[in-house]
């Protein structure tokens, strides 16, 4: 962030009694800072995703989420920025060992990775956002030297599998500090964790800084891409200040000398892209992608309108449930479900509770919504479950098939709200 932003306080629920928090309000944009960015979605304001109460009473500021794109080098992001200490403190909610679908995701990754790029792996693997260290861990199996960085208090437990991690933000000073310490890596990833950077040039020069001479960069990230085409707003909440295009990713990379020698499109947070990068060289050549359109601003314009029919559709059909008597429940507390239920205002007046299997969750309630947080089995199933992590669909189905099958449905909400 620049010392040109400024700060801005933002407002709390009005149960919430007199509360007071603050954001940075970017006044260029984070790669090019280019000073045009041009708005185009407003969500309101909304809690902070991943911070779930354990009271219902409890107060909870809400930031704004207003998104724009820059016209010089089309990175999508967020317009007020949240500070790191209040985003990944000792709360925080995300835990990927705790999701079934993510833990099966990481073995093929690994699995991947480690076929193509061993010997380079073996030397050192560093993750940075290792989070609980479920994919870190695969390769301190396969005996890989291997260093972990995240601030969010989560990383305890990656250390509590014996992993090394470092507990703080990740930039220049601490990738210097591994290199020091651990040598240069071998392979480095970064997974999910460019769109949570406040300061993108200051993250990714820690990246070249920490990458080998012959070193591979593997990158993954939301596509911007889908998130349009497919309305996925929920995607938009405070964690996620930056949304990728492969340009707009090449262009950030390309800043610290890091070019895109492959690039690979995968199902990961209903659609992402996979990169991988070395330092530039004069011999690489540039992976190859179509996607002019995201140089439109039509495409931009029209997503307001498109998220507000999700929004009156969704709620359409769960009035109409409610009407015919069915009971209703969220599936999956995930970050992305306080967007959608706070910007869709679905609390416990239409859901009796969210089922998940994130202990930390379990007998919390839902940022601003506050509806309760259930395991699996401690109550009775409802008729309807809402789908909050729809990325996940196709799995859900499977390990739920006993319930469609005595009857129950599935109101997945993205893009389009249709219940299966």
């Amino acid at each position: 962030m620049t010392t040109d932003e400024t700060s801005r306080v933002v407002t709390v629920d009005p149960d919430d009694g007199l509360r007071t928090a603050f954001t940075v309000r970017r006044d260029r944009c984070g790669a090019c800072g280019d000073t045009d960015l041009q708005p185009f979605l407003d969500l309101g304001e909304s809690p902070l995703a991943d911070s779930f109460p354990a009271d219902p009473g409890e107060a909870q500021p809400r930031y704004p989420l207003q998104v724009a794109v820059c016209p010089t080098c089309w990175l999508v992001q967020l317009l007020d920025v949240v500070p790191d200490h209040l985003l990944f403190g000792v709360d925080y909610g995300f835990h990927s060992s705790s999701s079934p679908s993510l833990r099966d995701y990481h073995t093929r990754y690994a699995g991947e990775l480690l076929a193509e790029f061993r010997d380079r792996a073996e030397r050192l693997t560093v993750e940075v956002a290792c989070n609980d260290g479920d994919l870190l861990s695969r390769f301190a199996v396969a005996k890989c030297r291997t260093v972990g960085v995240d601030p969010a208090g989560v990383a305890e437990q990656a250390r509590r599998r014996g992993l090394t991690v470092y507990r703080e933000p990740f930039g220049r000073d601490v990738a210097q500090r591994i290199v020091s310490e651990h040598g240069n890596a071998g392979l480095v990833i970064a997974n999910h964790v460019l769109a949570h950077v406040a300061d993108l040039n200051d993250f990714v020069g820690g990246l070249a800084a920490l990458l080998a001479p012959d070193g591979v960069l593997s990158v993954e990230v939301q596509y911007v891409g889908d998130l349009l085409a497919g309305n996925q707003f929920d995607h938009v909440y405070h964690e996620h200040r930056s949304f990728f295009s492969l340009s707009s990713l090449r262009r950030v990379l390309g800043n610290h000398g890091l070019q895109v020698e492959r690039v690979r499109r995968t199902p990961a947070q209903g659609g992402s892209l996979h990169v991988l990068a070395r330092k530039a060289r004069s011999d690489s050549t540039q992976a190859a992608f179509r996607e002019s359109w995201l140089t439109s601003r039509a495409v931009y314009d029209g997503f307001q309108g498109r998220v507000d029919h999700v929004r009156d559709r969704l709620r359409e059909l769960l009035g109409e449930e409610v009407r015919r008597g069915r009971r209703l429940a969220g599936y999956a507390a995930s970050a992305k479900s306080a967007t959608l239920l706070n910007y869709c205002e679905i609390g416990p007046w239409i859901l009796e509770f969210v089922v998940d299997t994130t202990p930390q969750k379990i007998g919390r309630f839902t940022p601003g919504t506050r509806v309760p947080i259930t395991a699996p089995g401690q109550r009775p199933e409802p008729d309807t479950y809402l789908l909050l992590a729809w990325n996940y669909l196709p799995g859900v189905l499977r390990r739920e098939r006993a319930f469609l099958d005595a009857g129950g449905q599935f109101l997945v909400p993205i893009p389009v709200p249709v219940l299966l």
